[in-house]
């Protein structure tokens, strides 16, 4: 009688997606954690090595406009409404991609602390 209301239809899709993601997630654990730390290690460089990126473009407006633009395209691809009608890897490459961002972007937050201080 109750296995039919729509609060436990909820809360089984709800199960059934954690349980997927949570499967998605071991599988590619190592991955992830490793694109993570490599953005991370990028993001920590980037202030290093600025005064090299200064010798062929003169304004650093434009060079975090740039990076600024790279990031927002990997945002539009990784989280764009026809994402699930796309093959499976094109999907792992974006989320690996997104894993990068999010490590480059804890990198340059990390790094402004650095020269901030």
């Amino acid at each position: 009688m109750f296995s039919n209301t729509k609060f436990l239809k909820l809360v089984n899709f709800f199960r059934f997606n954690i349980i997927n993601k949570s499967i998605f997630i071991k599988k590619n654990f190592v991955i992830y954690i490793f694109l993570l730390f490599l953005g991370f290690i990028c993001g920590n460089l980037f202030g290093t090595f600025l005064n090299f990126f200064r010798y062929y473009i003169n304004w650093d407006g434009f060079i975090i406009s740039l990076i600024i633009l790279i990031i927002e395209f990997i945002n539009y691809l990784t989280y764009i409404k026809s994402f699930k009608y796309r093959k499976n890897n094109i999907i792992h490459f974006f989320k690996f991609l997104n894993f990068y961002k999010m490590g480059l972007l804890l990198g340059f937050f990390t790094d402004s602390f650095k020269v901030g201080s």
